[in-house]
């Protein structure tokens, strides 16, 4: 056999598909109406009704635009019901700053990766590029690692006290910026210390560029602020004033909620993974060693089990998940018979074992489980709050069929007091790394 297509390959290609009628139907379909209209299925759009019977609160929804901070805004409207409750406010009322976190996000970033090369035993580019050191190290996106290492560092404010900016919309001009500065930064240290510089001397020097990134962020997204007066009506109508808060005060008086509780439950059924086990992102991080990117990997109805718990409790559930296949924003449905591809196109998907050893999906999206809709004792579908506005979907809710849980969900995360006796143990075992560039 030829190991190139051959003309006489290419023709007979052509008889077999213009022998069958329905080829030159389904083409005319989707060249005019493009492949998702053409092969959507109505039927399970009506199937997947908005209706949940257990379910949190409305809340206003944020719009992340193209800032990439899916995941300090997953983190926000994990938050915000329990802020809004000690407040005594209507929770659709309460607007936090993701600039906030954001910000020292960024900076605290730039730390992680300075001293992970000041710690090198030596200078190996080779060595920091296989590894991939530098390459995500003050990327935009994050964890709920992240988010609790900052939150609990550094409090929490109000949207209004540290609103977004024009940069803050667009994640794609400063995260350039910002890096190349990372990166330049990254060879002065080599430089130092190929030149024989101690760490004590590394260290000035780490200190003076990160004045530098607090100077730069300042002026791009604006100085964070340290104290501010907070001024409220609660639900009573009552006027409140509290003086001279700081960020962390505010946290700590209106935040209950034990962050560090919550742990990360991952579904990643993938060749070089176990279930059962503890895993660990390498190299990834923003406060430096008090960010661990962790997670316990458990089988899929394990994390539908505990998120269905915590729901029940009224508090939102963090998730991460791959939504870029089988998705309509235009009705908000996520369902894996969405689309009739099998039908019209004699097209087989992977499973999500196979995804994922073939790095096909990866956790690129962070959002919020708020309901779920149970019939005898099985979850059927789940409301999913995203924070791209309430423009699209269900007024800027997803609608998720349990089977798009199954093949599509990687992580929850979930408040410890909900694992079994059993989970609870599989956290205390040592940790497994795994290369920064795995699907999760």
């Amino acid at each position: 056999m030829e190991k190139q297509i051959s003309f006489e390959q290419i023709e007979e290609f052509k008889q077999i598909y213009n022998s069958d009628k329905t080829n030159k139907i389904i083409e005319n379909a989707i060249t005019k109406n493009g492949l998702e209209n053409a092969c959507i299925n109505r039927d399970i759009i009506i199937e997947n009704q908005p209706i949940f019977n257990i379910e949190l609160p409305e809340s206003k929804r944020y719009n992340q635009q193209d800032s990439w901070r899916c995941w300090i805004f997953g983190g926000l409207n994990l938050i915000k019901h329990n802020i809004a409750k000690n407040l005594n406010i209507d929770v659709m009322n309460l607007e936090l700053s993701d600039n906030y976190i954001a910000f020292f996000d960024k900076l605290e970033k730039s730390n992680n990766v300075y001293e992970n090369i000041i710690e090198l035993e030596k200078i190996d580019f080779d060595y920091i590029r296989k590894e991939n050191i530098i390459k995500y190290a003050v990327s935009e996106g994050g964890y709920w690692d992240f988010f609790v290492a900052i939150v609990n560092k550094y409090g929490i404010v109000p949207y209004l006290f540290n609103p977004n900016v024009v940069e803050s919309k667009n994640y794609a001009k400063i995260e350039y910026l910002y890096t190349e500065k990372i990166k330049k930064d990254i060879v002065k240290l080599c430089e130092l210390k190929k030149n024989g510089s101690d760490k004590d001397l590394l260290r000035e020097k780490k200190n003076k560029l990160l004045q530098e990134n607090y100077i730069l962020l300042s002026k791009i997204l604006g100085e964070p602020i340290t104290k501010f007066n907070y001024e409220y009506k609660d639900k009573n109508g009552e006027y409140k004033r509290i003086e001279n808060l700081t960020p962390i005060e505010f946290k700590n008086q209106f935040l209950d909620l034990k962050l560090e509780n919550f742990v990360t439950i991952g579904n990643t059924p993938m060749y070089n993974k176990e279930y059962y086990k503890v895993y660990r992102r390498k190299y990834t991080e923003n406060v430096y060693q008090n960010s661990y990117v962790k997670y316990l990997n458990l089988p899929i109805e394990d994390l539908k089990e505990l998120t269905i718990k915590q729901l029940e409790d009224n508090i939102p559930v963090y998730m991460g998940a791959h939504i870029l296949k089988f998705r309509d924003k235009c009705s908000g449905i996520l369902d894996t018979r969405l689309y009739n591809y099998k039908e019209s196109l004699n097209f087989e998907t992977l499973s999500k074992e196979e995804a994922l050893n073939l790095y096909d999906i990866s956790m690129h999206h962070i959002m919020t489980f708020t309901g779920v809709n149970i019939i005898d004792n099985k979850p059927q579908r789940w409301k999913i709050e995203d924070s791209y506005g309430d423009s699209e979907k269900v007024n800027g809710y997803y609608i998720m069929n349990d089977n798009f849980f199954n093949d599509f969900v990687l992580s929850v995360v979930i408040d410890k007091k909900y694992l079994s006796d059993t989970q609870l143990k599989l956290l205390d075992q040592e940790v497994i790394d795994f290369e920064n560039d795995d699907p999760f």
